[in-house]
């Protein structure tokens, strides 16, 4: 007596329960967020390899940019392999350890790269530790997040991954103003003065990132029962089973690894992973050395680095939010579309560092948004059960391309600017391949706007 009663949600036109209290979902989406700022510094490899490199140098004078460039593209295989791990843990262990144990194996990853001296020894402390750890953690943000907020994956997605995107943007300065505080230039390498430096930098962003991402996972939460009740009120008990934790949910209507194997779309957003994240990655990976060689000054392009990364984050809310809006499998194909348009002339705006940026960002963006479109397409498919493995399994299709593109970038045979317009082209034949992805319902939804 005396207490006041919750008030049920209020009903909408057609019957079901509108949203009337706080969604825990958004706090998840934004932990993720965080925890993806740190997760996303993969990318700040563009902008810190010639620190890196010139560091190596100093204990093997024979190592090159094209040597180290190995880290970077091995990285996303070190995620391919752990990602799918990272969903079972889940499933086991519950989201906030999952997260939290992903995100200290990746930090452990970057502490050690203090004491590598080697190539080598990078591969192992930069690569696969840090990348392992990334796989764990990286889709349990995404999952959780889904679950709060079933309606809103697309935007769920966005946010999260943007976060991924933004890292760079920041952690890139970050490593430049330990490195290079007196904006020095390469030639093509670095003095001993900017190059020892680099240990200083991987113990200050591995507390960095320790901080962070462990703030993140402890925020990370799934729904009860009694969540969706208070959220959604007397909705249908079966939709808000529908949702629920792995651990608590039905097995209806949810495809599993073996189904999803079974299923001729998984390998056609495996290929379309491969081909439409090609370019972006390899503009990421090597503008820098590439703007060096076209005469642009060191802190000219790691403001590049930094905008574009801005860039990589923005692209994947926006998108996130339009597939929401329009329809993934209609924004997928004018993304990669774009993408294709871009790519092919991004090499002949040299002659001005602002179109040189310009052309860089978009790329970065639409690349960006590759991050949202096939976790959004996986959930929206085949299910919000397995989507962690799932998707891990689509990711080892970004994996295989940044092999691929080690390859390319060291046979002699293939200059830079070819291996750039066949990534232009790979994104284009990708716009095709969203076609097959239900029987080409893309046209109806269009038509149905």
């Amino acid at each position: 007596q005396g207490q006041i009663m919750p008030q049920p949600a209020e009903k909408a036109a057609d019957g079901h329960a509108q949203e009337s209290t706080f969604n825990y979902g958004w706090v998840v989406a934004l932990a993720g967020f965080m925890m993806h700022l740190c997760l996303g510094t993969m990318y700040c490899w563009g902008s810190l390899t010639p620190y890196i490199t010139s560091y190596l140098r100093i204990y093997d004078p024979s190592v090159t940019y094209s040597d180290t460039i190995i880290v970077f593209m091995l990285t996303p295989a070190a995620m391919a392999i752990s990602m799918p791990l990272g969903g079972i843990i889940e499933k086991r262990l519950g989201g906030r350890t999952t997260a939290l144990l992903g995100s200290w194996i990746m930090c452990s990853g970057e502490l050690l790269s203090v004491f590598a001296t080697t190539t080598f020894q990078l591969v192992i402390t930069h690569c696969f530790i840090f990348g392992f750890g990334m796989g764990v953690a990286y889709m349990n943000p995404i999952a959780c997040g889904y679950r709060w907020l079933p309606k809103r994956k697309g935007l769920v997605s966005g946010i999260v991954v943007a976060g991924f995107g933004l890292g760079g943007a920041f952690f890139n300065l970050v490593g430049a103003m330990i490195c290079n505080p007196n904006q020095e230039q390469p030639d093509p390498y670095f003095e001993a003065d900017v190059a020892n430096r680099v240990p200083t930098m991987f113990a200050t962003l591995g507390g960095m990132y320790f901080l962070m991402t462990t703030v993140g996972a402890l925020l990370i939460r799934d729904p009860t029962p009694e969540d969706l009740r208070r959220l959604y009120g007397d909705r249908d008990e079966e939709e808000n089973k529908a949702i629920l934790q792995p651990q608590q949910r039905a097995a209806t209507k949810e495809i599993d690894v073996c189904g999803f194997l079974a299923d001729y779309r998984s390998y056609v957003l495996w290929l379309m992973m491969a081909l439409t994240t090609a370019a972006g990655y390899l503009v990421i990976g090597t503008y820098k050395t590439y703007g060096h060689q076209q005469g642009f000054s060191d802190s000219t392009l790691t403001f590049i680095g930094s905008i574009c990364l801005i860039f990589n984050g923005g692209g994947r809310l926006t998108y996130g939010y339009l597939c929401d809006v329009l329809g993934f499998k209609l924004v997928m194909m004018i993304c990669f579309l774009l993408q294709a348009f871009v790519v092919y002339f991004v090499t002949s705006t040299t002659f001005s560092a602002m179109l040189f940026a310009a052309f860089i960002c978009v790329t970065v963006a639409n690349y960006g948004a590759a991050f949202t479109f096939y976790p959004t397409a996986c959930a929206e498919l085949f299910g919000t059960k397995n989507v962690s493995a799932n998707y891990g399994v689509v990711f080892s299709g970004f994996a295989a391309q940044g092999i691929l593109l080690k390859l390319a970038l060291s046979s002699p045979s293939i200059d830079y600017d070819t291996i750039v317009m066949l990534t232009a082209m790979g994104a284009g034949l990708s716009s095709l391949g969203v076609l097959l992805l239900d029987g080409g319902k893309i046209l109806k939804d269009y038509k149905q706007m």
